[in-house]
């Protein structure tokens, strides 16, 4: 089971305790180090300067779990991911505790770069938090992230990350997704899991403005998935995929050799009935000059004249 996502609230005050606490002993002494220095810098806003003070400050304590959170929270407040990343994993390496708040910036850094639209930055931070907390909630960052990974060529990353987004999404923000993992899958040339997410996607969108598409990307890969179960002699699984495309009637340049196959693999079944029925789908559809409508006439021919 996966530890919740950190509590931003909690870390900030945590760190701003230990930050007042710092500047208090400060007081009760005559020189001014250079963590009070970079508390006191923290305390304006000026992190830039914090950050050098506290980065002085590893040096001479020899990087002290306390000290060594500054410079990675500061890190990450300025913006600089790998280097926050760097000193977080020497950190945890000492004081496991602070997997939060490495945590809580990484995710904090995401969010930032998916605001100002950073596809890329909000990979890299998402990943680095994943890598502490693998099952921790990305919310919309999970579409970001699979869209990132398709982008890239990493279609299985993609796709993990499409799954997270369907649990967490809205149902009204679902419909999309699943197109988006039929064509991944498609690309993939995996056109069985295509028409599956095709199919789910239709039966939630069925007027959307990418249905006509689905329907036609359906289309295609059934056939496909037909021929390559025809060549194989699975002739039963080859009736299923010809016959979806000629039901459903996408793409309609297709429906008429979908007919025409499907009465062949009857054929091969031996459902002759079945089989006339088919081809006479196949002329129907056909222009009547084309070589499909010819080819199925002489069957519809050879199975009236041929006797049972």
């Amino acid at each position: 089971m996966t530890s919740p996502a950190p509590d931003g609230t909690l870390v900030r005050r945590m760190f701003r305790l230990a930050t007042v606490a710092t500047l208090l002993l400060a007081g009760c002494r005559s020189g001014e180090t250079a963590l009070v220095r970079g508390d006191r810098f923290w305390a304006d806003s000026n992190y830039t300067a914090a950050l050098a003070e506290y980065r002085l400050a590893a040096r001479q304590d020899g990087g002290n779990p306390p000290t060594l959170a500054r410079v990675a929270h500061a890190y990450a407040i300025t913006g600089q991911l790998e280097r926050a990343r760097e000193t977080y994993e020497q950190l945890i390496k000492q004081e496991p505790r602070y997997s939060d708040q490495a945590v809580f910036d990484y995710l904090t850094l995401a969010r930032e770069a998916l605001d100002r639209g950073d596809r890329f930055g909000v990979a890299r931070a998402a990943e680095a938090a994943l890598a502490l907390r693998p099952g921790i909630p990305l919310g919309d960052m999970a579409t970001e992230l699979a869209r990132y990974h398709a982008s890239s060529g990493d279609g299985e990353r993609a796709l993990e990350f499409f799954e997270r987004a369907l649990v967490q999404q809205p149902p009204e923000s679902v419909p999309p997704l699943l197109f988006e993992m039929a064509t991944l899958h498609e690309r993939q040339g995996g056109c069985a899991d295509a028409v599956s997410y095709y199919r789910a996607y239709l039966q939630r969108a069925a007027y959307a403005e990418n249905a006509n598409e689905a329907r036609f990307r359906l289309g295609t890969c059934a056939f496909e998935l037909g021929k390559r179960a025809r060549d194989s002699g699975s002739y039963e699984d080859a009736l299923g995929w010809f016959q979806m495309v000629g039901t459903q009637g996408y793409p309609a340049n297709l429906v008429d050799q979908a007919w025409f196959e499907a009465g062949e693999a009857l054929m091969m079944l031996d459902r002759r009935d079945e089989a006339l029925d088919a081809y006479r789908r196949a002329i129907f559809a056909a222009n009547p000059q084309s070589q499909v409508a010819q080819r199925a006439q002489r069957r519809v021919q050879e199975i009236l004249l041929t006797p049972r």
